[in-house]
């Protein structure tokens, strides 16, 4: 409950970003970013659970890789750099071959794809902040007359 409390707590703290412009767009470009990362990892589950049926498929002795909860918790080890069992792999040529593939896809693929979707987003929410920012600069005068909004 104290946990809930402090989480609520700090997250009313953001409200504060307000009296800082740098501190406003970095509050505004994480918030926007948030959304990106959970589909990488949204996408990076998909990959280890295909993989690890995959592997759970094989014909295999290896033991870390068993079941399919065992198989995935080691690619995720894989993925975040946990893993030390690779010399165990080594006696399993075609489960060597799929962590290979897996790496390849997830490390290379999938990371490219994260820093290409992070990439979009804040260029996305510069756009959009530069857009209003330039519409808020614009003056108008209340009798209409004055510069045409094409020249702001």
């Amino acid at each position: 409950a104290s946990t809930g409390a402090m989480l609520t707590y700090f997250a009313l703290l953001t409200d504060l970003s307000v009296f800082s412009t740098r501190v406003s767009a970095f509050a505004l470009v994480c918030s926007r970013v948030v959304s990106e990362v959970a589909l990488f990892f949204f996408g990076i589950t998909f990959f280890v659970a295909a993989f690890a049926c995959g592997i759970c498929a094989l014909d295999q002795d290896n033991t870390d890789f068993g079941s399919i909860p065992d198989a995935a918790l080691q690619l995720y080890k894989i993925t975040f750099g946990m893993f030390s069992g690779y010399d165990q792999l080594e006696e399993d040529p075609a489960l060597l071959l799929v962590c290979f593939v897996y790496v390849v896809t997830t490390v290379i693929f999938m990371m490219n794809l994260l820093i290409a979707q992070l990439n979009s987003a804040y260029q996305a929410t510069r756009a959009s902040t530069a857009a209003r920012s330039s519409a808020r600069q614009c003056p108008r005068s209340p009798s209409g007359a004055g510069r045409p909004l094409s020249a702001c």
